[in-house]
This record gives structure tokens, C-alpha cells and sequence, in this order.
């Protein structure tokens, strides 16, 4: 059997470069380079953790402490029970480092025009310990005046969350987000520690 390379004449190869090529100079010393410190940024919240997810946490054994993604004031589109989900707009985060780098990628692939169809899978525990399944997803728009907005969707059983927890237009929440066995969890807290539906 021949193999293509047959088809084709060898050439002569050798170690030295061309007479007639020029040499780039050769690069500054590395000493004469400006530095570039990296940005270290200090998460920092002043809400303590509320009693029931400390409690969550010791019952479902969580390894890490849940932190606080976010906090806002629920709007009427996040109620609404034909559009299914809740809005977390990107400058409500307190944090932005809860994805792993594979869901950053699967959220994050501008190649990807899925049309919001894909999503990443998550949890959400409400302040009865009921769990739900929802997906993760991110959405972005361009407002009128060209500003490009940005913001994560949680869908799935979100209207079911919002009936059973009777959640209403205007309801301060708060996200708080944590890992179990490496899966995707929020914690939804809309009362805080002045009511305990477990008590």
C-alpha cells in the first residue's frame, strides 16, 4: 500500500536558517516589563446567615458554609405564572464565582444559540425544607438605549415555589447558594429568622 507522501518530492532539510532572512530583535528583558498585579476580590457580607439554612446545612450534611448570592425585591414578571421564572439581574450579585467552570461554559457559550433552551440543572430549598427542581440560565438583552443587560433565570418549578410560599410583587428575598455532592443548590429565603416554619 502507498501512502500519499510517495506523490509528493522530498525536500532538503537543514538546521540553518535562510542568509537572507532578518532576525526580530529579541524580546525586553523581563525585569523592564510593567507589572500587572491581579485583582483580588474580598466577598463580604454584612447579613448573617439565616437560622434554618444553618440548619439545613448541619441536617444535609453541607461541607461548605452557603453564602448569599443575591438579594432583591421580587418584581411582577417574577410572580407572573406564565413566565415561569425569577430574574436575577447580573448587578444584584453578591457573588460571582457559584459555577463551576463547566456550567460557566455550557451558560456562557455565545456559539450556543439554544434560544434559552438550555440550561444548568439546580435545586432550590424553600423555608420548609421542600426541595424543588429547577434549571439555571442566562439571559441576555439589549435595552432600547443599546445597553446590553444581563441576568441568570431560574425556571422550572418556580411558580410552584411562588404558590406555595405565597410569594407576592414587591417580597424582599434572598438567594443563597451551596453545594451538595457537587450539585447546584439555592436556598430561598423570604422571612428570615422572624418566622420558623419548621418550629
Amino acid at each position: 500500500m502507498r501512502r500519499i507522501f510517495h506523490l509528493f518530492p522530498k525536500r532538503k532539510r537543514s538546521l540553518r536558517s535562510p542568509p537572507n532572512k532578518k532576525h526580530s530583535p529579541p524580546p525586553p528583558p523581563l525585569s523592564k516589563l510593567p507589572i500587572k498585579k491581579r485583582t483580588v476580590y474580598q466577598y463580604t457580607t454584612t447579613t448573617k446567615t439565616p437560622q434554618w439554612i444553618r440548619r439545613l446545612k448541619k441536617d444535609l450534611n453541607i461541607a461548605d458554609d452557603p453564602f448569599l448570592l443575591a438579594e432583591k425585591p421580587l418584581d411582577l414578571d417574577d410572580v407572573d405564572p406564565e413566565q415561569n421564572r425569577l430574574s436575577i439581574p447580573f448587578q444584584t450579585l453578591k457573588r460571582n464565582d457559584f459555577l463551576t467552570c463547566d456550567e460557566g461554559m455550557i451558560l456562557g457559550d455565545e456559539r450556543i444559540n439554544n434560544e434559552g433552551r438550555i440550561g444548568v440543572a439546580a435545586c432550590l430549598v424553600d423555608q420548609r425544607n421542600k426541595q424543588w427542581k429547577m434549571v439555571l440560565k442566562k439571559w441576555v438583552r439589549v435595552s432600547d438605549s443599546g445597553k446590553v443587560l444581563q441576568s441568570f433565570l431560574l425556571s422550572g418549578a418556580w411558580s410552584d415555589v411562588v404558590e406555595a410560599n405565597e410569594l407576592r410583587d414587591g417580597d424582599n428575598i434572598s438567594l443563597w447558594s451551596f453545594r451538595l455532592n457537587g450539585f447546584l443548590f439555592f436556598a430561598l429565603d423570604f422571612a428570615g429568622d422572624s418566622v420558623d416554619f419548621l418550629e
